[in-house]
């Protein structure tokens, strides 16, 4: 049996690359598993500069920013042989530098930006998954010449506290990226209401569940005045919520929003290397009804067509998996073979996917 397999990566503690080792190596248990091909997906979040550049020959690059807490620090971003450069947001606004939401600012994320541009790309991509900021986007855009204030005309730079007290939207000398911009945002995920950034993530974050209602609003009225300002509504628009507003602001300055494991599969020609397989195996997470744009539903609508079964192993499955099975992925398997605790899973996730991997050539083999 000839196995591509593809998986996304299992936060906190494996990234796609190690899940896919895991796999490949339980698959190879199977006496009939002939060839294995590895192409990890990881879904738009931190890493996904280190999977673009090991598929299509990139080089990693760095350049001086400053994080979201204003620090210093070497940015990782790849360039490829086409000339597109590559920014995970997460590089910069994301981890546990991120020790007061109230003073953590997207400016970094607009530095590193200017800084990529001066190595001439043909293009840009900036993956929004895994970014702790929760501006809006506001730090950012200020990087960029655009002026927020308060009622008393004092400019604000980021942050929560920018995001509750900007009363005035202005333009300074707006000096907007030179090349085509895509973010690829990991959820479908708007920046504001019952399904937004704030309320879906805020807690993540660091926010108090009683600090989520007064968070909303700030975050509708900041919307509202940069609404009226561009004269086009993005607060609705899924994805514009990802990376605590960073994707709405992108949006803004011109930006093209794209789903991030659609983007990513299209990017890496995953086509090309399912054509040699008997059977494709996938592995995320979790699956359900909110789950439309992660790996596994994204590798079944390119695949629904072309006769070969997708094996999807899954974390997690939530109620309404099932509907799963209609857009073509052929069998769903669960990484657990008996019941365990979420922390006892999380420590064993590597020799489980290597358990499960295993169980699924065998089943495929019969």
């Amino acid at each position: 049996m000839d196995i591509l397999i593809s998986p996304t990566r299992f936060l906190p503690n494996a990234g796609s690359q190690a899940v896919a080792e895991a796999l490949e190596r339980g698959a190879r248990r199977c006496a009939d598993v002939s060839r294995v091909v590895l192409r990890p997906i990881p879904e738009g979040g931190r890493g996904t500069i280190d999977a673009v550049v090991r598929a299509m020959a990139g080089r990693i690059r760095r350049s001086r920013t400053v994080n979201a807490m204003g620090r210093g620090i070497d940015a990782r971003w790849a360039m490829l042989p086409d000339g597109t450069a590559w920014i995970d947001a997460s590089e910069v606004l994301g981890g546990s530098e991120v020790s007061d939401l109230s003073r953590a600012s997207s400016w970094g994320l607009g530095q590193l930006i200017a800084e990529v541009m001066r190595w001439g790309p043909q293009h840009m991509v900036i993956s929004l998954g895994d970014v702790m900021t929760h501006d809006g986007g506001l730090g950012l855009l200020a990087f960029f010449g655009m002026k927020a204030s308060d009622g008393q005309g004092r400019p604000l730079a980021g942050g929560l506290y920018a995001l509750e007290h900007v009363e005035h939207i202005a333009q300074r000398s707006l000096t907007l990226p030179a090349v085509p911009l895509t973010v690829l945002f990991p959820r479908a995920l708007p920046l504001t209401g019952p399904a937004g950034a704030t309320l879906r993530d805020g807690v993540s974050k660091g926010l108090a569940p009683f600090q989520l209602g007064a968070v909303e609003t700030q975050m509708q009225r900041y919307a509202g005045l940069l609404e009226e300002f561009w004269a086009t509504g993005l607060a609705a628009h899924p994805g514009s919520g990802e990376g605590g507003g960073l994707a709405f602001a992108l949006m803004g300055l011109g930006a093209q929003a794209q789903p991030a494991a659609a983007f990513l599969l299209d990017t890496l020609h995953i086509e090309n290397y399912w054509a040699q397989a008997d059977w494709v195996l996938t592995a995320q997470v979790s699956l359900d009804a909110t789950q439309t744009l992660s790996l596994a539903p994204a590798l079944a609508s390119r695949m629904q067509n072309t006769g070969i079964p997708l094996i999807a192993i899954v974390e997690r499955l939530g109620d309404s998996y099932a509907q799963f099975y209609s857009s073509g992925i052929q069998g769903i398997y669960p990484l657990d073979d008996k019941p365990r605790s979420a922390k006892d899973t999380e420590r064993s996730r590597i020799h489980l996917l290597e358990q499960a991997a295993f169980r699924v050539a065998m089943w495929m083999r019969a």
